[in-house]
């Protein structure tokens, strides 16, 4: 059994690059497919327009055409500018640009209101961050499953959950990233050059765990687990993680990374679309990472092999 979970780890492993430099932060950079999206420069800021998106249309009615639009996946993955067809990832960003100008409520540090929004359980429907997209087709039978984000607005708290399945049902696992957060200040300026307006926050990555959670058909009831300290670009970088949320209501979100990565988030609908929930504080601080594990880099890792310089 050893033996394989090793082998089932050093696949598993390559996932926590979701979140390492992660997929909801500014350690997020575009993929390198110019086709679908361009740099982090949104028509909410800088007021462009873009004469094929009628923008007479009501918010609703853009966000079901682009719930529409986005493709869906195997095991309820997201989709991502690799997985998607150019000219429909074209479109995606359109609409976006279009939803970001009609975003309804005021910037997170202006609204009580926009914070209350955020808070909850959401899920990652679309990106076009690299650490998603370079395991959007993933070997040996394993498919990347559901993406959630559970958000603590009160405690300030944050998880980046992910479910790993096998297409023949072999095994199956889950990483989860522990992170606080918090509102940046105003006027700062992320690595894409963008000055903060209000709508940024600023994330601490804690650890990362990936568990183990059926082996055959044999549960491990959560006791097969391995842990890693994220080391991804703004950490090697000495730059702040952080996220704009450029549209917010009550079911869908719209994020940019700090180097011009988008997130596509909406809330989980059904039964077979729920997050885990979030680790206690307490629990969370008691999930000891070895001193002596590598670090983890999803932009040059397969597995964690960096240090802690």
């Amino acid at each position: 059994m050893v033996a394989i979970f090793r082998f089932f780890a050093f696949t598993l492993f390559a996932l926590i690059g979701v979140f390492s430099a992660s997929a909801f932060t500014a350690s997020s950079s575009s993929s390198s497919r110019p086709s679908c999206t361009s740099s982090r420069i949104t028509s909410s800021f800088f007021g462009t327009s873009d004469d094929s998106i009628d923008e007479s249309l009501s918010a609703s009615e853009l966000k079901r055409e682009l719930l529409e639009l986005i493709p869906k996946r195997p095991f309820g993955g997201p989709a991502t500018n690799i997985t998607t067809p150019k000219d429909t990832c074209l479109e995606i960003e359109k609409m976006v640009g279009t939803l970001e100008r009609l975003a309804p409520l005021p910037p997170l540090a202006n609204s009580s209101e926009a914070l209350e929004i955020l808070d909850g359980d959401w899920q990652l429907v679309y990106s076009d961050a690299s650490e998603i997209t370079n395991i959007a087709k993933l070997p040996l039978g394993f498919r990347l499953g559901p993406v959630f984000q559970p958000i603590d607005v009160k405690g300030g708290r944050l998880e980046n959950q992910a479910l790993i399945k096998h297409k023949f049902l072999l095994f199956s696992g889950y990483t989860r990233v522990v992170a606080d957060f918090y509102l940046a200040e105003m006027g700062e300026t992320n690595p894409a050059g963008v000055v903060n307006l209000g709508e940024r926050a600023n994330v601490k990555f804690r650890k990362v765990v990936f568990t183990l959670r059926r082996l055959l058909v044999l549960p491990t009831f959560g006791r097969i687990r391995k842990t890693a300290i994220p080391n991804g670009r703004s950490e090697k970088n000495d730059a702040v993680p952080s996220i704009d949320i450029t549209y917010l209501d009550d079911t869908m979100r719209i994020a940019r990374g700090g180097f011009g990565s988008l997130f596509v988030l909406t809330r989980p609908a059904g039964s077979n679309k729920k997050a885990m929930p979030m680790l206690s504080s307490a629990k969370a601080e008691r999930i000891a990472v070895d001193p002596e594990s590598p670090t983890y880099d999803a932009s040059v890792d397969i597995l964690p092999s960096g240090n802690r310089d």
